[in-house]
C-alpha cells in the first residue's frame, strides 16, 4: 500500500476515528468493571472487533452468562458482517485469499457506508478501502486498551457514549446524501422511526423503519427507472 492510499483513507475517515476514541475508552472501562483486564480487552478487540458485540459481552459476563451463551449472541449479532463483506466483493476484484481475510475481519459499519459510499460516488480502490478498515481497526482497539487503563485508575461516567454515537451515525447518515432520493429515504425512515418508536414503545420499531424505509427507497428507485426520470451511465444512476 501506498502513501497516497493512507492519506485518501484518512482524509475521509477521520470523524469517524475521532468517534471511535470515546466509544472505545467506554467500551474499555465497561469491559473492565465487567472482569476483564487490559490485555485481555485489547485481545478482544484485535480478535473480535464488533463494538455492539463487546458492550454486549460485558453485560452478559456482569450477569452471569455462560462462555457459550456469549460466543452464541456474538456470532448472530455479527452476522451482519457477512452480508457487508459480500456487498464488498462487487468493488474489489480477484484480491487473494489474505486480503480477503483480513478485509473482511477488519470491515465493520462505519468503515462499510464509508467505503460503499466512496465507490459509488469517487474513484476508489481496493488498497484505499483497506486503509479505511485498518486506520479504524487500530483506533478501537487501542482505545478499547487506553479505557481499561483509565477504568482501572479511575471511575469515570460514561453518558457521554450515547451522544457520540448519535454524532457518529448522523455523519454517516448526511454523508449517504448523494441525490434526492437518497434523502427521500433518509427522512423517510426517520419520520417512521418516530412515529412506530410512539406507537410500538420499543426498540424494534427502529428495525421496523429501517426495512418499510428501504422498501419504500427501493419502489421509488424502480419507479422513476421505469418511467425514465433517471438515466443510468458508466457511472451509475443519476438522478434528475
Amino acid at each position: 500500500m501506498k502513501k497516497q492510499d493512507w492519506m485518501d483513507g484518512l482524509k475521509v475517515i477521520y470523524p469517524v476515528m475521532i468517534s471511535y476514541v470515546p466509544l472505545g475508552l467506554a467500551g474499555g472501562m465497561v469491559l473492565y468493571d465487567a472482569g476483564f483486564n487490559a490485555v485481555t480487552i485489547l485481545a478482544m478487540s484485535l480478535l473480535v472487533f464488533g463494538g455492539a458485540a463487546q458492550f454486549m459481552a460485558a453485560s452478559m459476563v456482569s450477569m452471569g452468562a455462560s462462555i457459550p451463551a456469549i460466543i452464541t449472541m456474538t456470532f448472530f449479532l455479527n452476522l451482519r458482517h457477512l452480508l457487508m463483506s459480500s456487498s464488498m466483493s462487487g468493488f474489489i476484484k480477484k484480491p487473494s485469499l489474505p486480503f480477503t481475510l483480513f478485509f473482511s475481519h477488519t470491515l465493520a459499519d462505519e468503515s462499510f457506508a464509508i467505503n460503499y459510499n466512496q465507490f459509488k460516488n469517487h474513484e476508489w480502490t481496493a488498497n484505499k478501502a483497506l486503509s479505511i478498515n485498518i486506520l479504524n481497526y487500530l483506533t478501537w482497539s487501542f482505545s478499547t486498551f487506553i479505557g481499561a487503563i483509565v477504568g482501572s485508575a479511575w471511575v469515570i461516567d460514561t453518558t457521554i457514549i450515547n451522544y457520540v454515537l448519535i454524532a457518529m451515525f448522523i455523519s454517516l447518515l448526511v454523508s449517504q446524501f448523494v441525490s434526492k432520493l437518497y434523502i427521500f429515504v433518509g427522512l423517510t425512515a426517520g419520520v417512521l422511526a418516530v412515529v412506530f418508536t410512539i406507537l410500538l414503545q420499543h426498540t424494534i420499531a427502529l428495525v421496523i423503519a429501517a426495512i418499510l424505509a428501504s422498501f419504500i427507497g427501493y419502489l421509488a428507485d424502480e419507479y422513476l427507472i421505469t418511467n425514465k426520470k433517471v438515466s443510468i451511465g458508466n457511472e451509475g444512476i443519476d438522478y434528475d
